[in-house]
């Protein structure tokens, strides 16, 4: 899995969406620090918050993982 690929792929959904790193953290219940870190590709979500986040953001989880 590649980390980068999904962060790209997470700030694409996220800015489509029109919503900040803050709003979508507050709306899944996770900091705005761990959003930014998901997007910058330093950490990859556990299972459970890429799921609040795919389903937040309209998009399949494969979206995020696929290459």
């Amino acid at each position: 899995m590649n980390t980068k690929i999904f962060a790209k792929r997470l700030k694409k959904a996220r800015e489509e969406k029109g919503i900040s790193q803050k709003s979508l953290g507050m709306i899944v219940g996770l900091s705005d620090k761990s959003i930014s870190m998901y997007e910058r590709g330093n950490v990859y979500p556990p299972i459970s918050n890429l799921l609040k986040i795919s389903k937040e953001l309209g998009k399949k989880v494969g979206y995020f993982l696929d290459d």
